[in-house]
């Protein structure tokens, strides 16, 4: 869908795609193939810190790339280009966390336009939507491959609410990451924080609008406070 087709109105949400909406439990065989067993949350962070740092140091490089090298990083001397490939090809295997669907049933049925960003593919993440019977429930998937940034920088928050037609303020950020949330607190989105994945909020990103422990959770305050 063009983003000229998009619906301008209030209240519109933008929704982080891995860990908030997608677990990735299905990774999990991969590492473990490889004698890597529960090293998948290490491999992750390795892959944000270093899409950060490149980011910072005014570098773009794409999701994939910065995934296989963190991925390659943790045994340099055993792991292959072709385990890295299954690494990637696993990405469209993953399935939602069991309250999304009802989550984003309600969140459509209030009216807002509802979109993805994700630092990943805006193709495979509609896949994942397909896959998973939820492909009518968002209006558009967006990454932040058309910006050339990745989150937390201003720019892929502040694409998303010109894709959506809605000043930052008009906007909400759904995620369960802390430091997504500081970055679209910073231009000026209201948030929205899930605490299933870190269990306590990091004082140092500050207080986002609204908390839960789950996509249900913080879905129906979004509603309630339109």
């Amino acid at each position: 869908m063009e983003a000229s087709t998009l619906v301008r109105m209030r209240g519109a949400v933008v929704l982080d795609v891995n860990e908030t909406l997608f677990s990735l439990d299905a990774l999990d065989p991969v590492f473990a193939g490889v004698d890597l067993r529960g090293q998948r949350d290490l491999w992750f962070a390795r892959t944000l810190r270093n899409g950060f740092a490149l980011t910072c140091a005014g570098i773009y490089r794409p999701f994939p790339d910065v995934a296989r090298g963190a991925f390659l990083s943790l045994a340099p001397d055993r792991l292959s280009d072709s385990d890295a490939d299954e690494l990637l090809a696993a990405f469209g295997e993953l399935t939602p966390h069991p309250e999304v669907p009802e989550a984003l049933e309600a969140l459509r049925s209030s009216g807002r336009s509802v979109v993805t960003l994700s630092v990943g593919n805006a193709a495979n993440v509609e896949k994942l939507f397909r896959n998973s019977g939820m492909s009518e429930l968002v209006t558009h998937h967006l990454s932040c491959e058309a910006v050339q940034k990745w989150k937390p920088a201003p720019d892929p928050y502040l694409y998303a609410c010109r894709e959506v037609g809605a000043v930052t303020a008009d906007t909400w950020m759904v995620a369960a990451h802390s430091w997504d949330l500081t970055g679209a607190r910073a231009v000026g989105m209201q948030t929205a924080w899930l605490s299933r994945l870190e269990g306590r909020l990091d004082p140092a990103f500050g207080a986002p609008d609204v908390e839960g422990l789950d996509l249900r959770d913080v879905i129906t305050q979004v509603i309630e406070l339109g």
